[in-house]
């Protein structure tokens, strides 16, 4: 009982020494690593919304540690070594508390008495996930400076030091810098629960993960599928991208069938690629869509498409034992059998403004998938535009074509020739028309044969 009485009295007594330091802040509030203030930041909502309403230039900024990173530390700090010794899940559980849907900013917004000054709170406090590794925790209280170091112990509000030496406070202040500067480190910091894909090298081992807005660059790499569907005619569904200011890049541009990241919990790009047809295409949440119960039960793989190894007309018998609304789905693979899987450095075309539209560089590594649609889904036009029309009306894409291999290189010759293909085509689509050509144009020859 006593024993708990003194964690209890630390606890109170740790607090208060976190609020007062917190509590001089008039013009910025910056905390870059929150573990060392576990619980006490997470649970300081009043206090941060009594300093936001009192002092209006303050700006609070507060970086919270990855779950990547969460797992690091968690490698030294459970463990028999470790005298403050925390778990992977317990630090999971700190950290949800500061950036979950009802974390930290949704319990400060609750203190707020109108909306005016709920827009105010919203612009003058940040909660953002640092994906770089984080050796060391920094508050900053207007222009005064405390740290601690990361080490097989969990820091707390007692081990802060304030920095009083000049040259130090030069390197802390670069340091925090280039971890919140955008145009830095800061590249790499994402908002709570936005997309994270896996970064590859150049080797393409896996070396973390990163928010999708940091790979546009040639440094490292990101893994992609690449979806082609066919109709039973064999021809090519085609996707024009969304037209609207919001899309990242290649705005109105004509991509291929279907594309999209690995996520990071698939076991497969396969998996991806199931994923990515059924988010794309059939949108399982449009009420109005005959193709409401369409799920991944509908998606029958094949394995590699390979017919030097299986006649084709053997395929034709295993078609047989589909239901009406199967789709079947294969890897593609080269003239030795092996799967394609394609790297190369795409551009992607940015509009900045109307006049002002530039190219950056990204490299992909993609696997690719064929897919051919059951009887009835887009053998037509009409039929294609019932399949599509929630994806064009929400504007997660502008327009859909269904098209012959034939008719897409001459439509990419005749915009080549008026040097207009960049303003019509994507970057992919360009490579494909000219390097994957030969499968298409043999997948499609396989497709007409089979369903003919």
């Amino acid at each position: 009982m006593r024993d708990n009485l003194n964690v209890e009295i630390k606890n109170k007594k740790d607090m208060n020494k976190f609020e007062k330091i917190i509590s001089s802040a008039t013009e910025e509030l910056t905390i870059l690593g929150t573990n060392s203030l576990i619980p006490f930041l997470e649970t300081s909502d009043k206090v941060l919304a009594n300093l936001l309403k009192l002092n209006k230039d303050l700006r609070i900024n507060i970086y919270y540690e990855s779950d990547s990173e969460n797992f690091t530390q968690s490698l030294c700090l459970d463990t028999q070594f470790s005298t403050n010794r925390i778990s992977y899940s317990s630090l999971s559980v700190h950290r949800e508390r500061i950036q979950g849907h009802v974390g930290l900013k949704y319990s400060v917004k609750n203190h707020c008495e109108k909306e005016q000054e709920e827009n105010d709170f919203d612009n003058r406090f940040t909660i953002s996930q640092v994906n770089l590794r984080l050796p060391i925790n920094v508050l900053k209280i207007d222009t005064k400076l405390l740290y601690c170091f990361v080490t097989n112990e969990l820091p707390t509000i007692e081990d802060y030091i304030e920095v009083i030496d000049e040259k130090l406070i030069k390197k802390l202040s670069d340091y925090l810098d280039f971890y919140t500067d955008k145009a830095k480190g800061g590249i790499y910091l994402s908002e709570p629960n936005k997309e994270l894909i896996q970064l590859y090298d150049e080797k393409d081992y896996p070396r973390g993960i990163f928010p999708r807005s940091c790979f546009y660059t040639t440094k490292y790499k990101r893994y992609s599928v690449w979806g082609f569907v066919f109709n039973r005619k064999g021809e090519l569904l085609l996707h024009q991208r969304s037209d609207a200011k919001t899309t990242i890049d290649n705005r109105g541009l004509w991509d291929k069938s279907i594309g999209g990241h690995v996520n990071i919990l698939d076991r497969s790009s396969l998996q991806t690629a199931k994923n990515e047809l059924i988010e794309e295409l059939f949108l399982p949440n449009d009420i109005d869509t005959k193709h409401l119960r369409a799920d991944l039960g509908h998606l029958v793989n094949f394995g590699d498409w390979n017919i030097a190894k299986r006649g084709e007309m053997q395929f034709k018998e295993a078609f047989d034992s589909l239901t009406k609304n199967d789709w079947i789905i294969f890897g593609a693979t080269d003239d030795n059998g092996d799967p394609i899987s394609i790297s190369r450095i795409s551009d992607r075309r940015f509009h900045f403004s109307e006049d002002n539209v530039k190219y950056r560089k990204t490299i992909f590594m993609s696997d690719v998938y064929l897919f051919i649609a059951p009887e009835g889904y887009v053998d037509t036009h009409e039929q294609m535009k019932e399949l599509v029309k929630l994806s064009e009306k929400t504007g997660a894409a502008s327009d859909h074509k269904l098209i012959s291999i034939g008719d897409l290189r001459d439509w990419i010759n005749q915009e080549e020739e008026k040097d207009t293909e960049k303003e019509v085509f994507t970057d992919d689509l360009l490579y494909i028309n000219v390097v994957l050509r030969p499968l298409l144009e043999k997948f499609s020859e396989f497709v007409k044969l089979i369903f003919s």
